[in-house]
């Protein structure tokens, strides 16, 4: 039996007033749910976000209740595996050799260059960023697999010049 791609609903428009809508109670509740550190809870409210984004899931009023649920999941799994496996910061006096700052500026960066591409150009990249192929891409926002690459070669075109310029 072949393989069929994932079947995911294409970008809706309104991902960004939802996040702006729902962020930050979306945090306080898994963190009632959930007795993990900031960087667990953070991590299981973004993987809500990318499943939001892939799946798009009805916008009705049990949208948030679907956003708690998949992070609070999610932060229970990342807790679990965080409680078997050591991490780097559980041995005072190593130094991982991070900058926090310099990541965050540097995600802030990126965040603004993405924000610049043509819309188009973007949620294609967008898709590429979350796993899809380029014929599932292709599939999803009907168009032929030259177009997704040709979107693609653009978009990254745009990223070389911009990190070439700094």
């Amino acid at each position: 039996m072949a393989h069929e791609p994932p079947q995911a609903c294409p970008l809706r428009g309104d991902e960004t007033q939802l996040y702006k809508t729902h962020s930050a109670a979306l945090r306080a509740a898994v963190r009632r749910f959930v007795n993990a550190d900031d960087a667990v809870i953070e991590d299981a409210c973004s993987f809500a976000w990318l499943q939001l984004m892939r799946h798009q899931p009805d916008r009705g009023p049990t949208l948030f209740a679907w956003l708690r649920t998949v992070a609070v999941r999610e932060a229970w799994r990342l807790y679990q595996r965080d409680a078997r496996e050591p991490s780097i910061e559980q041995f005072p006096g190593l130094d991982p050799g991070r900058d926090a700052l310099a990541e965050q500026t540097a995600a802030r960066d990126a965040l603004r260059v993405l924000a610049a591409l043509p819309p188009r150009q973007r949620d294609t990249l967008a898709l590429l960023i979350l796993g899809f192929s380029y014929d599932e891409i292709a599939a999803l926002r009907r168009v032929t697999k030259t177009n997704v690459n040709r979107h693609l070669t653009r978009a990254r075109r745009h990223l070389r010049l911009v990190r070439d310029e700094h």
